[in-house]
């Protein structure tokens, strides 16, 4: 007789098994930022899930900003311009040309009266055969000009040179996009480069919409994929049998939600702002680098030396004049001796410089005096020493850091032993063995887990690839850098490379082959004190 708890764990265990990851409930919840613009101090945002208004909040470094309007893409309050970029080299299937063109009638045909269209063909070269326009009947006698004559396809050039200035329209919420159809063949050997137009998209936020044709069904096309996900766009495929009615459709923005915010003047300082956006439901956090706003010093609020002369504090903080005054606490492009006039005339300033200056003074002496304490107890602490290893510890014993966070080594065939820290907290590292996918995220189910909001719940993962580890991009509305470098595909990992998504960074301290010593970088080092010491030993207590 089976003894009835173990019934109770395959009980369990079966009901794990057979329930559907907590990562796909939590995706619903996730929304994903298309477009960003500030005008002045109102901030546009565009976003891939409706939102609920009635609880949209919308913070900026932990600020609240007033929500001025929200609304569907498909309301007539929102504008949209769409570049559509069509691929008219030789080498686009004739058997799916047709089923193109009927595509791009149709689109024009179930297009709102408030998004305007610009069609681009591009072969080995760029040519607009009509700009931004809403009229239909231009615009599909535009489309009877399309001819397949190019010799060579400039994907990469056409989408670079034709991304527009992104801003608003006749005081609208605008939405920018590019819808791209191409066979994806790019041979050209000069103009804009794939890593260049990555590099654009990486740092703006632009929408990209692929349609893929092929001559026949065929499985997706990995540079154009790579497109999409660096700009929040989506893949679509197109070959003789699809339905371009039922493209023209799923090509439309009616699902999109965009509202606007007043940021408070003082966060219009150039610098790069964490934004908070959420419903209560659904949310997502993204950095965005606000412009400067107004003359420098328009919104300084300068203290006042003298409470009982309100009237004069703040004419004097907020004067245009240059003349110079008791009154002024900002730097000055006058010479010293107005300066000490300054000072003459007012006697009262001599009794602040001496109390900053006392209190200065006493900051050095404590200072002086936390010093001496620490280095006698130096003196007195005596020295470390390091205990021998037996020889039956196993090479990885030896380089693992007693503060390390351990991955238990049950695993079949291990391969490699990889370290990695965390350039926020150095205290937090992690040393665990490799044989399949390591996942790096927020969900609570990856082995190394970043409580942080910028970090996707699953960002990327290592994995054995023949005889190295490589890293792999999940994240749909976070990119993961690999030194610098956007991971647009599985990228081979060297031992001091660093990662980075959003706010977090991890360093690879070391990748060890299994039987082989780590790199020669990780050797025991010796101290100022002369004692030598393994370099991922913890401090010993005293």
């Amino acid at each position: 007789m089976f003894d009835r708890k173990y019934i109770y764990l395959w009980i369990l265990i079966a009901s794990i098994l057979l329930t559907p990851p907590l990562s796909r409930a939590h995706a619903d919840n996730e929304a994903s930022v298309l477009q960003v613009y500030i005008a002045e101090q109102k901030m546009t945002v565009f976003v891939d899930a409706e939102l609920r208004s009635d609880g949209l909040t919308c913070l900026v470094s932990n600020q609240s900003t007033e929500i001025l309007a929200t609304g569907l893409l498909s309301d007539e309050n929102a504008l949209k311009k769409t570049t559509i970029l069509i691929d008219v080299s030789t080498s686009m299937p004739r058997s799916a040309r047709n089923v193109i063109i009927t595509a791009l009638n149709k689109m024009v045909e179930l297009k709102s009266p408030s998004e305007e269209y610009r069609l681009v063909v591009f072969g080995d070269e760029l040519n607009t055969i009509h700009d931004f326009t809403a009229d239909r009947y231009d615009l599909a006698n535009a489309i009877e000009k399309i001819g397949f004559d190019g010799t060579q396809s400039r994907i990469y050039d056409a989408i670079f040179n034709t991304i527009p200035s992104i801003e608003p329209s006749d005081g609208k919420p605008t939405f920018h996009r590019t819808i791209v159809i191409t066979d994806g063949i790019d041979n050209t050997a000069s103009g804009i480069t794939r890593e260049e137009l990555f590099f654009r998209l990486q740092n703006e936020r632009y929408p990209i919409d692929v349609v893929a044709v092929s001559g026949r069904e065929a499985a997706e096309n990995r540079e154009l994929s790579a497109i999409v996900r660096m700009s929040g766009g989506r893949y679509f495929s197109l070959n003789p049998s699809t339905d371009s009615a039922a493209l023209a459709q799923a090509l439309g923005v009616s699902g999109y939600f965009y509202f606007e915010a007043i940021v408070p003047s003082a966060l219009l300082d150039g610098t790069t702002r964490q934004v908070d956006i959420s419903d209560g439901a659904k949310g997502v956090s993204i950095d965005v680098r606000f412009p400067v706003w107004g003359t420098p010093g328009d919104n300084i609020a300068l203290p006042s030396s003298t409470p009982t002369e309100p009237e004069q504090n703040e004419t004097a903080a907020v004067s245009p004049e240059p003349a110079v005054t008791s009154e002024a606490v900002t730097p000055s492009p006058l010479a010293a001796t107005d300066a000490t006039e300054s000072f003459d005339n007012n006697s009262g300033d001599y009794s602040v410089v001496i109390f900053i200056g006392a209190g200065v003074a006493l900051i050095i002496i404590i200072a002086i005096v936390v010093a001496i304490v620490i280095i006698r107890r130096k003196k007195k602490k005596p020295a470390q020493h390091i205990e021998s290893i037996s020889e039956e510890q196993t090479q990885a014993d030896i380089f693992i850091k007693p503060t390390d966070i351990i991955i238990g080594t049950d695993y079949a065939d291990i391969q490699f032993t990889i370290k990695l820290s965390s350039a926020n907290d150095p205290s937090k590292t992690w040393t665990l063995p490799i044989s399949g996918d390591l996942l790096i995220g927020r969900a609570e189910h990856c082995p190394i887990q970043l409580d942080e909001k910028s970090v996707s719940r699953e960002q990327c993962k290592i994995a054995v690839q023949g005889d190295r580890l490589v890293v792999a991009n999940l994240g749909t509305t976070n990119k993961t850098l690999l030194n610098g470098t956007c991971v647009v595909e599985p990228t081979p990992l060297n031992s001091g490379d660093t990662l980075k998504f959003g706010r977090e960074e991890l360093r690879i301290d070391y990748i060890q082959t299994l039987g082989n010593p780590p790199p020669k970088s990780e050797q025991p080092q010796t101290t100022k004190n002369g004692n030598t010491e393994p370099l991922f030993f913890g401090k010993r207590d005293a």
